[in-house]
């Protein structure tokens, strides 16, 4: 049977900001109630509303930073000093929290360096993008990368002193570099665990990446997910495959399933549930990012990942077309989609 890699390829890449973008207005709800009175049910892209009672914002006091390490900025500063303002405030419907926009800029870094590409010059055009005051629209910056600038005020080792754990949207900034895999898993592996080291410390992320990229690697050669969790793989390969997914499927247990693994942004909760998800929702990538966006919590990172998983599945022919249309970055993504294909489909051990 022909399978077209390539279309598996961009129904991974398009996946990714599809599932990002759907769930930004739902982001960091824990009370069902709470989303259920702010949204109703998702069904599309929505706004995110001003407001937002349960915003992550309101725990975190903004650090004070030298200027060219202050990735909080004077206007998002004020924003964070108020209370109950929502993570992505004044985000349009269908746009791309900023893991995602990081990807983006990470694709143009790597396929402009090819064989030559280094970290170091990501890294500045990083510096540059989270530092300046127009670099990128977002309103919450995630731990990881408050934290990266924290230490290089400090004159810290970012590689000592990072985070001890990251999130799943967090790696999902390296999208370009898990779709690496495709060619040379092993490569992968050595880029992700390198790229990571800048932001956590700890073996956790960075094995997760390199899990991840393994499954894309599978899924776009035409196997299924659950051809990869219960044929391919053993159930000791990731801390992911303890969880009894088919029978939680099976006995529509999904309460008790989501309560079990939990709906925030810890690896260890975050990436079983984006599993269960897409293993239940098969072959409907759209009402699996649907039923992500109304569960709550970490919505964001969870629909990346479950974009990119169900994208690499199902293909970018079978993806919805009229919903990919409206994500804001459209033209970006459709710009890039061909030299990171190019890239990554001649990718080879250059780490």
């Amino acid at each position: 049977m022909y399978i077209d890699i390539s279309d598996k390829f961009y129904g991974a890449w398009w996946g990714a900001f599809l599932g990002d973008a759907l769930a930004m207005p739902t982001h960091g709800y824990g009370s069902q109630k709470m989303l259920q009175a702010d949204y109703g049910t998702i069904t599309d892209f929505v706004a995110a509303k001003p407001q937002h009672p349960e915003s992550v914002l309101n725990a975190i006091t903004p650090p004070e930073l030298p200027a060219q390490f202050d990735c909080i900025g004077s206007a998002r500063r004020e924003l964070w000093k108020q209370y109950a303002i929502h993570p992505h405030h004044n985000f349009e419907a269908g746009r791309n929290t900023l893991s995602l926009f990081l990807s983006l800029h990470m694709a143009v870094a790597v396929t402009d360096g090819g064989a030559d590409f280094h970290f170091e010059d990501w890294m500045k055009r990083y510096q540059a993008v989270m530092t300046a005051p127009n670099g990128h629209p977002d309103t919450f910056i995630p731990a990881v990368h408050r934290k990266y600038f924290e230490n290089l005020a400090a004159g810290k080792d970012v590689k000592k002193f990072g985070c001890p754990d990251a999130h799943i949207g967090d790696i999902m900034v390296f999208l370009p570099l898990i779709l690496e895999g495709i060619s040379d898993l092993h490569a992968a592996k050595r880029r992700l665990a390198k790229a990571l080291a800048y932001f956590c410390t700890g073996e956790t992320a960075p094995n997760t990446a390199y899990f991840v990229s393994e499954i894309v690697s599978m899924l776009v050669r035409g196997a299924t997910l659950e051809d990869v969790l219960y044929t391919i793989m053993t159930p000791d390969r990731h801390f992911s495959l303890a969880y009894p997914y088919r029978r939680w499927i099976k006995n529509k247990e999904e309460e008790s399933a989501i309560n079990m693994m939990g709906r925030f942004a810890k690896l260890e909760e975050a990436v079983p549930l984006s599993i269960y998800l897409s293993l239940k929702h098969a072959g409907d990538l759209k009402g699996a990012l649907l039923v992500n966006a109304n569960i709550g919590g970490e919505t964001c990172g969870r629909g990346a990942l479950i974009g990119m998983l169900m994208g690499a599945q199902c293909g970018l022919k079978n993806m919805p077309q009229e919903m990919l249309a409206k994500l804001k970055y459209a033209g970006e993504i459709q710009a890039l989609s061909k030299a990171v294909h190019d890239h990554v489909m001649k990718f080879k051990s250059v780490a």
